[in-house]
């Protein structure tokens, strides 16, 4: 792999194709629920028990497109490394590992299709796709990873 190439995790989550940094993911398991925390913050669905470690779950359909009511049959998570901490996202499926050239990533609009554009760092077309290139770190603003590092001091 040449420096100018990135490798990616590329999943669905409604109707469209995110890639997050490989780096970025430490696990994906299937998702069987979460246990709800009255205390916790309304953006984390529930928390997870995995590896001896509470990690909290965000449902990234809701983030990314908070008018979206409909989930998938069986979703998995990302168990991903953000400022605050490994947070799991829960996404519809998981299509594939992909390597890209980093001149294929072209700047992310202000808003694409509805998907809330803070969350996005580029896009990316491949295979007649337009895949969007998610910042795992912008996925918690400031205040809610705070709120997340609250949580998990107990």
């Amino acid at each position: 792999m040449s420096p100018r190439q990135l490798r990616f995790v590329a999943f669905r989550v409604g109707p469209e194709t995110f890639l997050i940094d490989i780096m970025a993911v430490r696990q994906i398991v299937p998702y069987e629920g979460s246990m709800p925390i009255p205390t916790a913050p309304q953006f984390i669905e529930g928390v997870v028990v995995l590896h001896d470690e509470a990690v909290p779950i965000i449902d990234l359909a809701t983030r990314v497109h908070p008018a979206r009511r409909e989930s998938a049959e069986q979703p998995l998570v990302l168990l991903t490394h953000t400022p605050a901490g490994v947070v799991g996202l829960k996404v519809d499926e998981v299509r594939k590992m992909l390597t890209l050239e980093a001149d294929q990533l072209l700047p992310a609009p202000a808003l694409i299709r509805g998907v809330r554009g803070e969350f996005l760092v580029a896009i990316a077309q491949h295979d007649d796709e337009v895949l969007l290139v998610l910042d795992v770190d912008a996925v918690l603003n400031p205040e809610e990873r705070e709120q997340v590092e609250l949580m998990r001091r107990g």
